[in-house]
């Protein structure tokens, strides 16, 4: 994909006018629409004011020569430990500039809840065992074994394990947070 295409698709997937990336980066609406139409090249600069417009890096503009397959092993992901968070999170997947996915396995111990949280992109929950009550927006949902959800991660959304067993779940979220 060429780069204005790109740009063009997060802004969309964003539901972003051009006006707004204006607006963010600094930059006139005419140019950007030049940008996305591949009749105008922007400098390093001047992407880099659209990929922070966009909430990306840099790199994401910039696509690697292949996309590499990573295969992680059971029990060869790697644990991440965050201080602030009371559950265990294992990445699933290797790192790299070219994933746009954030595969984890998190095990949610008993009685834990989330604070509201709130960020750019989207979320998919899996759960694996035991119970999981999720709340996005105004709406509550509870999930068990086998059931899933999807939703954007823009929508204020909260975890709760109410059972008296962990909870496990496959995560998967855009942007990458790792």
């Amino acid at each position: 994909m060429q780069l204005g295409s790109r740009i063009r698709a997060r802004r969309r997937h964003l539901s972003l006018t051009l006006r707004a990336v204006s607006e963010s980066s600094g930059l006139s609406v005419p140019y950007l629409s030049q940008i996305e139409r591949q009749q105008a090249n922007p400098t390093v600069t001047s992407l880099a004011a659209i990929a922070r417009a966009l909430g990306v890096s840099l790199t994401y503009f910039v696509p690697e020569d292949a996309p590499h397959t990573r295969v992680t092993r059971q029990g060869a992901g790697s644990v991440l430990h965050f201080q602030e968070l009371p559950y265990r999170v294992e990445s699933l997947a290797g790192s790299g500039s070219d994933l746009g996915l954030e595969p984890l396995l998190i095990c949610i111990h008993p009685g834990f809840t989330s604070e509201a949280n709130s960020h750019l992109g989207e979320e998919f929950v899996h759960v694996l065992h035991g119970q999981l009550h999720l709340t996005v927006g105004g709406e509550h949902f509870d999930l068990g074994p086998g059931d899933s959800a999807h939703h954007p991660s823009t929508e204020a959304h909260t975890w709760a394990n109410p059972g008296d067993a962990n909870t496990v779940l496959l995560w998967v979220g855009t942007p990458r947070l790792l």
